[in-house]
């Protein structure tokens, strides 16, 4: 009886062969799929990661330079403010003299210091002024020092993209320019950094108790403002940021990046895929004569 059953259980069976051939093949090709698609997802993902973090690192590098020429201006805006302090001082150690001397007291140092006081004052306020030319131009050339960077970082990191805003120079009207938003401050004269010998001068004159010694003092300073005053450029307006700075100075960067294919056949990928990234950086900080200009990213958007 046993032996007739199993007969009849392996005749039944012959019909079946090569099932579980079939079903391992479904199976194999289903995990085939899914890890193929999951290491698909994860490359573009990694992809992705990398595309932000380049973006992100050029629009921060941009506002970066514009850090840096900020604060190369507002140093030369310290180095201009500090030689009309030596001016002042210089007119003030002057004036000093000058009353000493009116007086009939140190007329000699004070005909010794005055050729000195000419030199000096004229030599600061060219100074003064070559520095202000300076700004001007580093405010002209940071445009290009930054459409430079963005091109060399574009490229080194494979990212293909669009800074705005993307023209260097136009219209001082903030909205399409990549220029620094800066004006011209309030202009200072030569004659207001050298009021304390002016207005010791007008004292001079206003005196009618000196006679002789105020003389010679008067006929003196005199010639030395006259040619010092001769030599003058007119006045000096050092950069500041406009008031409106922190609204108009920034910098957006918009990345493309294209996902190279696998090498996996299996996966016949016909198309590439392109990732689109963008983000915004601003410089801040800082003032006009203080050099603690910073950067940082403002705002991140992914399309």
């Amino acid at each position: 009886m046993i032996g007739y059953l199993s007969r009849q259980a392996i005749r039944f069976r012959v019909g079946d062969r090569g099932q579980a051939t079939a079903l391992f093949l479904v199976v194999g090709v289903t995990l085939l799929v899914v890890v193929f698609a999951s290491i698909r997802l994860h490359h573009v993902a990694v992809a992705r990661v990398a595309t932000a973090d380049s973006v992100d690192a050029i629009a921060l590098s941009a506002a970066t330079w514009e850090a840096r020429c900020l604060n190369l201006i507002a140093a030369l805006n310290d180095g201009a403010i500090q030689c009309m302090r030596v001016i002042r001082w210089t007119s003030a150690v002057w004036a000093a003299m000058a009353v000493a001397a009116a007086t009939g007291y140190g007329a000699p140092a004070f005909a010794a210091y005055t050729r000195k006081a000419r030199r000096l004052i004229a030599g600061y306020w060219d100074t003064a002024h070559l520095l202000v030319s300076w700004s001007e131009k580093i405010r002209k050339a940071a445009p290009y020092l930054v459409l430079a960077d963005v091109a060399d970082l574009s490229m080194r990191r494979n990212v293909a993209g669009v800074l705005f805003p993307a023209d260097p120079r136009g219209p001082h009207d903030g909205k399409n320019t990549l220029e620094l938003h800066l004006t011209p401050g309030e202009p200072v004269t030569l004659q207001e950094a050298m009021a304390p010998i002016g207005a010791a001068l007008k004292k001079l004159k206003s005196n009618r108790i000196l006679k002789n010694a105020a003389a010679a003092v008067i006929s003196l300073l005199d010639a030395a403002i006259g040619a010092i005053v001769g030599t003058d450029k007119g006045p000096i307006r050092m950069l500041e940021p406009e008031a409106d700075f922190p609204e108009r100075q920034f910098v957006r960067f918009e990345g493309i990046h294209t996902v190279p294919d696998l090498p996996v056949p299996f996966l016949d990928e016909q198309r590439k895929r392109r990732v689109f990234e963008e983000a915004t950086a601003q410089p801040y900080g800082g003032g006009s004569a203080v050099m603690t200009w910073k950067s940082r990213l403002t705002e991140r958007g992914r399309k």
